[in-house]
């Protein structure tokens, strides 16, 4: 019975978060960095996180071949660029949507990812990159391009300090925790994009995010490991989960 009680359950969770080890190998990120509209952004951030300047965010589609709990797997999402201490810029996710229910649970319940169930289309054939995401019968993001050259001194994509909400459903008051994954970069190539449309629906209303122009287009090829570990940084008001069901649960 050990395998299943409290002896199980610690080597089960060194398997997946293994403190030395990584969680993720060869994971692939492709990312459009946009101009924000900071008004527009404002009523998706959390009290208290406030938007880096030049306002930007990364609008990205990812594919999984390898982890540690089995899953292969696709991703969506927006990551917004925040300011956190010592002038750092981080990461805020207000949206994102997978193709893997367990991969949903783990960020959604650890690290408070957004996480929702969609479709996302993937294809890399030698140079060239596609890529689409929608949900419940929405088209809300695709992505086209081209591989260029190498970025040898590429920003990171994950490896930033976050700064995401959890604890939004149920009794217990939501509240922001703050983590910064480990991040070790494989290669990063230039995109040549020749698409780029992001759209919305009631649910998931990107549409309403201030979404702008592309300043620059990436293909992140990173190892991942759990970096340091969430930490409850402050708590939220009830209200935050109210005015947060679209686009965080519906």
């Amino acid at each position: 019975m050990s395998e299943y009680g409290l002896l199980g359950g610690i080597r089960e969770t060194l398997r997946l978060a293994p403190p030395r080890g990584l969680l993720y190998c060869d994971a692939h990120y492709f990312t459009a960095t946009v101009e924000l509209d900071p008004a527009a952004m404002r009523p998706w951030l959390p009290t208290g996180v406030r938007l880096a300047q030049p306002y930007r965010a990364e609008v990205f589609t990812a594919w999984f071949p390898h982890c540690t709990y089995g899953s292969v797997y696709h991703e969506a999402g927006i990551f917004v660029h925040i300011r956190t201490l010592g002038g750092r810029t981080g990461i805020h996710c207000p949206w994102m949507i997978l193709d893997d229910d367990t991969a949903l649970i783990l960020g959604r319940e650890l690290l408070g990812y957004p996480k929702k169930m969609g479709e996302i289309g993937w294809n890399l054939d030698g140079t060239a990159i596609s890529a689409s995401a929608s949900r419940r019968g929405h088209d809300l993001i695709a992505m086209r391009g081209e591989l260029g050259a190498t970025v040898p001194d590429a920003p990171p994509i994950l490896g930033r300090p976050h700064r995401n909400v959890t604890g939004t459903l149920g009794l217990a008051l939501p509240r922001i925790i703050g983590f910064t994954p480990g991040e070790h970069p494989i290669e990063t190539r230039r995109v040549h994009l020749d698409e780029f449309t992001v759209s919305g629906s009631e649910r998931d209303p990107l549409h309403l995010m201030g979404i702008g122009r592309v300043v620059d287009a990436r293909l992140h090829r990173v190892n991942l490991s759990a970096g340091s570990p969430p930490i409850p940084l402050r708590p939220l008001t009830p209200l935050h989960s109210i005015a947060h069901l679209r686009p965080r649960v519906l």
